[in-house]
């Protein structure tokens, strides 16, 4: 499939915050890295603020693909609070620097904010409307896989495969008590 002009933008973006942070997007260095001139650009995205929204809205789309493709592909209004917990914890096995800043961005700007939270309302069940045990269970399945995505996307030492599947057998068994 074709990658259309706006999400080459915007995956060309995220390389730019990859490699140079936040401040380093700019519409000129964009339209050099993508090859999409500043008039193309501004066509598709009329002011920064409006870029950095759509890179959010980009990257939290692609998180809740990827949560659903964790639960065989299903959406989240067909899955019990257990199994959303759990499709949210395999989806976490990678991370990056520039997800690591958009979070950080978002934690402080309620409209940025609110495009993430969307995505953790569909796919991590809030244990405070009811504080039952498979609730606080379920919560400390989500702060784990949080957890897991942190220490990815801080360049802490990656986990083999052997020892994940461990961590999360033991994070899943949880969920089963």
């Amino acid at each position: 499939m074709r990658v259309s002009k706006r999400e080459h933008i915007l995956d060309t973006g995220l390389v730019l915050i990859e490699r140079e942070g936040l401040a380093g997007l700019t519409f000129e260095a964009l339209a050099a890295e993508s090859g999409v001139t500043k008039g193309g650009l501004l066509y598709h995205f009329p002011s920064r603020e409006d870029l950095i929204e759509a890179i959010h809205r980009h990257v939290a789309e692609r998180w809740s693909a990827a949560v659903g493709a964790a639960a065989g592909d299903r959406e989240a209004a067909q899955l019990d609070d257990r199994e959303r917990v759990e499709a949210y914890l395999r989806s976490t096995t990678e991370a990056t620097r520039a997800e690591l800043l958009l979070m950080l961005e978002a934690a402080d700007n309620r409209s940025l904010h609110r495009i993430w939270q969307d995505v953790l309302d569909r796919w991590a069940p809030s244990a405070a409307s009811s504080a039952d045990d498979a609730s606080v269970r379920r919560l400390i399945v989500q702060l784990a896989a949080d957890g897991l995505w942190l220490h990815a996307a801080t360049g802490g030492e990656p986990l083999s495969a052997e020892l994940r599947a461990r961590v999360d057998r033991e994070l899943t068994s949880l969920l089963d008590q």
